[in-house]
């Protein structure tokens, strides 16, 4: 054999091995099942939330075999046997035929592409109507912008006992959205006077009063008759008979009727109305300065 002769040319090591190819593919398509998987189901809970049901695809396909079984196996090249040596010297002086190239190992196929379903058509989105609280029997919805609602709350079923209550409602809410204390006032006393016992009414009447002049201390007649009139009617629901009497600025002091902290002949404040009984006699006296 000659000394110079090419020494054989050793398998090339940087082609990937098949089974290399596979670990790096293998969790690729792995990752794009999941994300069809969440998909589905993503459209799934959107369609039941419209109220379509289920959105109408096709049965899912069956999952495709891992992509280590559908590549070809690939064949180790075989290497090529060498010539049989010739018998003639000729044949010996010749060199030896140099090696044959390695057959390069084949490329991985490329994975098939997943084909992604058909985009079903959706259909049209509707926002669901808005649902409306379980109010109880008798309950008051607070719907109304105009504070209607409202008036109701505060005065309950006798809200039309006045041809004017709805001027005294609507000022006094008006005043208590405005932030004033004295009108917040007046409308706690008006409800705890509304849901209070017979017993507890009649009580209340003078707080009522107080909590009036508190909130209007000069009487505008346009909203104390009002009042008055829808006191009148919660009495005569309980079969009350107690009645208001209003005093005016310039009456003449009447110690029986009128209650001041200081000695005056002539009432220049008034704080509070009077209550009657039944019988016309006064329950409870009127709150006022006199000078």
């Amino acid at each position: 054999m000659s000394a110079d002769a090419d020494p054989q040319v050793p398998r090339s090591e940087a082609s990937p091995s098949l089974a290399q190819i596979l670990e790096v593919i293998r969790p690729q398509v792995e990752k794009i099942e999941e994300g069809f998987t969440a998909i589905r189901v993503t459209l799934d809970a959107l369609a039941s939330h419209v109220g379509g049901g289920p959105a109408p695809f096709a049965a899912p396909r069956p999952r495709t075999a891992p992509v280590a079984e559908s590549l070809p196996t690939a064949t180790p090249a075989s290497p090529q046997p060498l010539p049989p040596a010739a018998a003639s010297p000729a044949a010996v002086a010749s060199p030896l035929p140099t090696a044959m190239p390695v057959a390069a190992a084949p490329r991985a196929a490329s994975p098939a592409p997943v084909a992604r379903p058909a985009a079903a058509e959706l259909p049209p989105t509707v926002s669901p109507a808005p649902q409306r609280r379980a109010e109880r029997p008798g309950s008051i919805a607070v719907a109304s912008g105009d504070g209607g609602n409202w008036s109701r709350i505060l005065f309950g079923e006798n809200l039309h006992a006045g041809q004017s209550i709805s001027h005294l409602s609507g000022t006094l809410l008006a005043d208590i959205y405005a932030g004033d204390n004295s009108a917040v006032g007046l409308a706690g006393q008006v409800m705890t006077f509304r849901t209070g016992t017979a017993e507890q009414k009649a009580r209340l009447l003078k707080e009522v009063g107080e909590a009036f002049y508190g909130w209007k201390p000069r009487g505008d007649e346009s909203l104390l008759q009002p009042l008055i009139d829808w006191v009148h009617a919660e009495l005569d629901a309980v079969q009350l008979g107690n009645r208001i009497m209003v005093v005016q600025i310039g009456d003449r002091y009447d110690m029986q009727r009128h209650n001041a902290k200081q000695a005056g002949v002539e009432v220049a404040e008034v704080y509070g109305w009077i209550v009657l009984r039944d019988n016309g006699k006064v329950f409870s006296k009127a709150n006022v300065a006199v000078k």
